[in-house]
């Protein structure tokens, strides 16, 4: 889809001598631009498309009969009504097709004022590579990420149902690895069986059509650990974990997904996922877990955030946003299921919002979830699905783009460019949805030397493993949580978006379950997907400063050339906020 802005007249730039309606620029009393003039001079017999100005302060139908009623000079020299293609309002003028003899009279005469050439005007639309007819990409930027200019991301994990091989129009060949790791003897169908990671990757990272994802040039990489009926369990996931840690070097895994949950209170304390996580996040892979979709009353109530791995401090947990119908905040709330809170050991979640309902994503047509609820189906092969487990692959992407701009930064340094720059949500109780939307520009364009690191209360408790390898001392945080009344403010007095960590200790005796399951909202009503008006494109992508597709604005690594003028310009940063 071509998503076009307002157009803007590129003229060529004439001699400074032939200049005003009382210029003698070869013996005319209008102006005639230079590269016109030469045409007429050379071929006076041609026809011309031209657009003829009278006085500034005159009226068109006094212009057009003072032109028309001309007789002076030879029969070719004249002007008729057959001439005119269009009579304009907004000016003193019109456009006409006449010849050369005719252009050079009214010059000469003085009849006009000025006579340009109908040039094709240079366009500051652009043809997205990829692009979406949705709303929500549109209301955190993800457009920057969809030109040619972009960099390649690193790859994505989806911890998921699998993703369906067959959806070239939005994967192509990106899906670079597909593992099975379920166990058990119930059904697992090749490639997505179920269809939720389907959806999921497509939110991440599609490039189909109308349905782009967040970072629709990263690699992904699929680590099946839910059957076809969306079931998994803990031990699935985290050998899934284990198989991302031993393989991220092979497949460039920075970026690792986890739209589900386990099913009884965790705490850090005890639980094997949230240490499965967490070796990931100390080894460099920025893990995004989803909030949960358990709240009964989220613009009100909190439900806490008590399940793993979205309890865990260190990784990036996202709660549900409904953006309502504008590209802007003012009409943005929580979505009515978006879990959060504090988690059985106090710390608060999610650290931030995402877009999660009504959202529109490629599934397996013969998927269990297109059967299950044929009436989402909006198109062959996707659905109108909503949940936290969707939002959750919308800061993944985010975060893949970012590591592909930013290589060095470390898990904590993702999280803290993406937390500092996201936008404040004016309705939404304070912590529903973290410090606020995510804002993949202003998270890209993110450049402060100091990072404010989110986790920096927790960094005082890592040691060493016996591989050598960070790990989490759980039992030295309880330790001095329980001994420091004023640990919240101690913890977090770098992180300016906080005012408060954790609560009063309220350890979980409970530690895990044996099941897991996908993180959709099964409860959800339907809803009208959102969809992006083309004038809202259009300004969004001016905001953004994106003139050419080939040509990525947050970053210094392209440059975009007028082809009317022929001159070249650098587009950076400093386009944008």
């Amino acid at each position: 889809m071509a998503v076009s802005l307002a157009t803007m007249a590129a003229f060529a730039v004439a001699d400074q001598g032939n200049r005003g309606s009382g210029g003698n620029h070869n013996g005319l009393k209008a102006y005639v631009e230079d590269s016109l003039l030469a045409g007429v001079q050379a071929n006076p017999n041609g026809t011309f498309d031209v657009i003829l100005q009278g006085d500034r302060n005159g009226k068109t139908k006094g212009f057009l009969t003072k032109v028309l009623s001309d007789t002076s000079g030879s029969a070719d020299e004249h002007m008729s009504a057959a001439n005119v293609r269009q009579q304009f309002n907004a000016i003193d003028g019109v456009e006409a097709n006449v010849t050369g003899k005719v252009i050079l009279h009214l010059a000469k005469q003085g009849l006009v004022t000025s006579i340009l050439a109908n040039e094709a005007v240079q366009k500051s639309a652009v043809n997205l590579p990829v692009y979406s007819t949705q709303l929500w990409p549109w209301t955190i930027n993800a457009a920057v990420d969809w030109t040619n200019g972009s960099p390649k991301a690193p790859t994505i994990a989806v911890v998921d149902s699998g993703i369906d091989p067959t959806h070239t129009a939005d994967f192509g060949n990106r899906i670079i690895g597909q593992v099975n790791m379920v166990s058990s003897a119930t059904g697992n169908s090749p490639g997505d069986g179920y269809g939720h990671g389907t959806f999921v990757a497509g939110i991440a990272a599609g490039a189909a059509p109308a349905y782009a994802g967040v970072a629709p040039k990263a690699n992904l990489l699929s680590v099946d650990v839910m059957n076809d009926q969306g079931m998994a369990s803990v031990a699935d996931v985290i050998h899934a974990c284990d198989w991302i840690l031993a393989n991220k070097s092979t497949y460039n895994i920075q970026v690792a997904n986890f739209s589900l949950h386990s099913v009884n209170k965790a705490s850090v304390l005890f639980d094997p996922l949230d240490a499965a996580v967490e070796k990931l996040w100390l080894n460099g892979v920025v893990v995004v877990a989803a909030s949960g979709n358990y709240a009964t009353d989220a613009q009100n109530t909190p439900s806490g955030v008590n399940f793993a791995p979205g309890n865990d401090p260190f990784v990036i947990t996202v709660g549900a946003t409904d953006i309502g119908a504008s590209i802007g905040s003012s009409d943005d709330t929580v979505a009515p299921w978006s879990a959060w809170g504090y988690t059985p050991d106090g710390f608060m979640k999610p650290d931030l919002g995402a877009p999660g309902r009504y959202m529109v994503g490629p599934v397996p047509a013969g998927g269990v979830l297109a059967q299950q609820r044929p009436d989402h189906v909006v198109a062959p092969g996707y659905m109108q699905l909503s949940g936290t487990s969707f939002a959750a692959p919308v800061v993944a992407g985010a975060a893949a783009m970012i590591r592909a701009q930013h290589p060095t930064w470390t898990p904590d340094q993702v999280k803290g460019a993406l937390m500092v720059t996201a936008t404040p949500e004016p309705n939404v109780m304070k912590g529903a949805l973290g410090v606020g939307e995510v804002d993949i520009v202003k998270s890209r364009t993110f450049n402060k030397v100091t990072i404010p690191n989110p986790n920096a209360g927790l960094d005082q408790f890592l040691g060493k493993a016996t591989d050598g390898s960070s790990v989490f001392n759980a039992a030295a945080w309880q330790s001095a949580a329980e001994t420091n009344a004023a640990w919240d403010s101690a913890a977090w007095s770098s992180a300016a978006w906080s005012d408060a960590a954790w609560s009063s200790a309220a350890w979980s005796d409970a530690a895990w379950s044996d099941a897991a399951w996908a993180d959709g909202s099964s409860t959800e009503t339907d809803g009208t997907t959102p969809d992006a008006d083309p004038s809202l494109q259009s300004a969004d992508l001016a905001s953004l400063g994106i003139t050419d597709p080939n040509c990525d604005p947050t970053i210094s690594l392209c440059s975009a050339t007028d082809a009317v003028a022929s001159t070249t310009s650098s587009i950076t940063g400093s386009l944008l906020p």
